[in-house]
């Protein structure tokens, strides 16, 4: 055989042999090119700076079996060039249609412009893959690059067109907790881009955020349904496999540090188990030596949570960056926040003013005798299926002597509803019933115009507002109201809210406490719906402000106390005479 014809064979068996499946990081290992544009480091892609990034770019590999990866995650921590080494992979090696959204079009452009282009232009792999001079077209078109065998959709996830007419088999959405929560009227985005790769067998869904507000972020939803992965690295000193905590300096282990006045001059770990001391150039055996645990090894949805305490020498924040910028942070709710979930990678927990409903549970009294109350009063909250009212004697000082809290279920748009709402009502005969107009309204009016004691109410957030208006502007505004045949008083929730609250603390009897029956209606679920909001600190630009968050679904206790005491204030108060001797519970419910 001639020497010609043995390189024809080679090159022609080379051509038909299989080509040799890789994993996203041995692909990013061997091809990819990083530029200054994008990296504080030039020249060719080391996963082992970053050995943390492995298994996460590895769940998109062709054998990997992972659907779902979720990434809550600190700022700079690298995930963002792993997104990309995905997608490098996936147009050279696994060519399949996908699809990257961001929070909106000009967070795409800026995206685009700095972390993809450099892959199509200066990546030899994907420059010779666009074919050259087609790599800088694809560069300059910013919703679609078209590639042999797919093609990458490139949208902003705020608009509904967004997520119409494509279907995909990887959708990879960045920066989660600046989507919106609902889309147009389309609904939920996470939901709405997973819908685009139904067409698909083995869908691959990657979600990334720094997350914001616990409870509000939704980066921290979807992970909590994860596995919940961190990355455990052994202790130089004792092998002890943990995750890298901040513990704050109340805390045993995480971070310390070293200051003279108010400058800190150094930093270190300290170990959970051991409690030796752990020095910053020890963190590269460090981080080649850790391995990602699953808190919930059970679920099929892949979790990482990454930190900035595992950002590589060089490539990040050092420990000592992050004890100097804690320093500063902790002067200001605003400045603390931003540290926790940009540096930690953790949601921010607002802390507010706030009652164990548990608690309550030990107020409780039989009600054998009470003082006969001066004046007793209803709150009606209205719901699409049912009406809850709670009805409150009071005493003099407000003092309080909740009665009973019943359900009446229901179809509210129907009469026979509020028929059935108004005979229950009557065993208790209320000087004063206070109805939320919010749903329903019109039925609403209807009861409460056949009622001389009735009220229509509408609760009004803000901090600046009464409970009740004084007696002239509410005259004015009734006078205006009644023209157009409407009445409907407004109640200062916040205000209402934060006077129950602070009520609830008073632990002796008398003027402002507030008493509770021992008797079946008054559970633990009443309680937890009477304590179902909180007074929490937020953060509007670098002003701090209150506002009631609600902290449970459901709430209507609550609501039903509020309308309660507001009809109290819109009848004239507690009448100024003394108790007239004193009833049983029966008695009381009987009017």
């Amino acid at each position: 055989m001639s020497d010609k014809l043995a390189h024809c064979l080679t090159v022609a068996w080379g051509a038909m042999a299989p080509r040799k499946a890789l994993s996203v990081t041995e692909w990013a290992d061997g091809h990819r090119v990083l530029t200054g544009k994008q990296s504080g480091e030039r020249g060719p892609w080391r996963t082992r700076r970053t050995p943390f990034l492995e298994e996460i770019q590895d769940c998109f590999s062709t054998n990997s079996r992972v659907q779902d990866v979720v990434v809550m995650k600190s700022s700079q921590v690298g995930i963002t060039e792993a997104t990309v080494n995905v997608i490098g992979y996936i147009m050279d090696h696994a060519p399949t249609p996908m699809m990257v959204l961001m929070p909106t079009i000009d967070a795409r452009d800026s995206w685009k412009a700095q972390k993809l282009n450099p892959l199509l232009t200066d990546t030899p792999a994907i420059r010779d893959l666009l074919g050259g001079n087609r790599s800088r077209d694809a560069a300059n078109r910013q919703d679609m690059i078209d590639f042999p065998g797919g093609v990458l959709f490139l949208s902003g996830g705020n608009s509904p067109n967004s997520y119409a007419q494509r279907s995909v088999r990887i959708v990879i959405m960045d920066d989660l907790d600046r989507f919106p929560p609902e889309v147009g009227s389309e609904g939920d985005p996470v939901k709405l881009a997973a819908g685009r790769t139904k067409a698909f067998a083995r869908p691959r869904r990657m979600l990334v955020s720094t997350p914001t507000v616990a409870g509000e972020s939704l980066i921290q939803r979807e992970w909590l349904k994860s596995d919940q992965r961190r990355y455990h690295v052994p202790c130089p000193h004792c092998g002890e496999l943990q995750p890298l905590e901040w513990g704050g300096p109340e805390a045993a282990h995480g971070v310390k540090w070293s200051k003279v006045e108010d400058n800190i001059l150094s930093a270190w770990y300290v170990c959970r188990a051991c409690r030796r001391e752990i020095s910053e150039h020890q963190k590269p055996a460090l981080l080649s030596g850790g391995r990602w645990i699953a808190t919930h090894p059970e679920r099929h949805i892949r979790g990482y949570h990454l930190t900035a305490l595992l950002a590589p020498v060089g490539l990040g924040p050092s420990w000592l960056d992050l004890a100097r910028e804690w320093q500063d942070a902790i002067k200001s709710p605003g400045t603390l926040r931003t540290f926790v979930n940009t540096h930690l990678g953790e949601p921010w927990v607002e802390q507010g003013d706030e009652i164990e409903p548990t608690g309550l549970l030990a107020r409780l009294e039989d009600y054998e005798e009470m003082p006969r109350p001066l004046i007793k009063t209803a709150g009606a909250d209205v719901q699409k299926d049912r009406i809850e009212c709670t009805i409150i004697g009071w005493q003099s000082g407000e003092e309080a002597w909740v009665m009973d809290h019943i359900i009446v279920p229901g179809d509210t748009a129907q009469p026979e509803t509020w028929a059935r709402f108004l005979e229950e009502l009557s065993h208790y005969a209320p000087d004063a019933l206070a109805v939320d107009s919010g749903y329903n309204t019109t039925m609403v009016y209807e009861f409460v115009s056949k009622l001389r004691y009735a009220y229509a109410v509408k609760g009004v957030p803000g901090p600046g507002r009464p409970l009740v208006e004084d007696e002239r502007a509410r005259r004015q505004r009734l006078r205006r109201q009644r023209k157009k045949g409407i009445t409907v008083h407004m109640v200062g929730v916040d205000q209402a809210k934060a006077l129950l609250f602070s009520r609830l603390k008073i632990i002796k009897p008398g003027a402002g406490y507030v008493h509770f029956p021992n008797d079946p209606s008054f559970d633990d679920e009443y309680f937890a719906q009477l304590t179902a909001e909180k007074l929490v600190t937020k953060i509007r630009g670098t002003r701090p402000y209150a506002e009631w968050v609600q902290s449970r679904p459901r709430n209507e206790a609550l609501d039903c106390f509020v309308y309660a005491h507001a009809a109290l204030r819109l009848h004239g108060g507690v009448p100024l005479t003394a108790s007239a001797g004193k009833i049983s519970l029966d008695e009381w419910s009987r009017g």
